[in-house]
């Protein structure tokens, strides 16, 4: 072998570490990437429910119930979550922003919802209220969300 032939053949092998060393770091960041989607969308989907099982318990007990919520998620800056009811169709709806993606989590409420209610969770205000009052006048009652 000659001199040259070593060199070319270190040039070869040190390019090939090197583009595997970069793929790596590549694919690691990828994957941390989805789990951190993968964690948010978790705790948006835990949170859905806790809201759709605590709009069913205030409905059930009724007229001047409510029950006070915290976000269980901590928000940036510029982050926020909103919680609407929705009463075309009986669902609640969240949707977020969290480190610049959007995200919609959809649940269907078992008990009927009469009006539309929302309220928008930030950094600075976490928490807010789920409320039952009867309207006697149309023999309905309400549930609403407010901060």
């Amino acid at each position: 072998m000659k001199m040259g032939q070593i060199s070319i053949d270190l040039l070869f092998a040190v390019t090939l570490i090197t583009l595997t060393m970069v793929n790596l770091v590549y694919i690691a960041s990828s994957e941390t990437t989805h789990a951190e989607t993968f964690d948010a969308v978790a705790k948006l989907k835990a949170f859905s429910i806790d809201v759709r099982d605590s709009v069913v318990k205030v409905y059930a007990v009724g007229d001047g119930f409510s029950v006070k919520k915290e976000l269980p998620m901590d928000l940036d800056s510029g982050d926020k979550v909103t919680i609407t009811l929705v009463p075309s169709n009986d669902t609640i709806m969240i949707s977020a922003t969290i480190a610049g993606r959007k995200y919609l989590v959809i649940q269907n409420s078992p008990v009927p919802i009469y009006r539309e209610s929302s309220v928008t969770l930030t950094e600075a205000d976490r928490e807010f209220q789920i409320v039952a009052t009867y309207n006697e006048a149309e023999g309905r009652l309400y549930v609403d969300i407010s901060s």
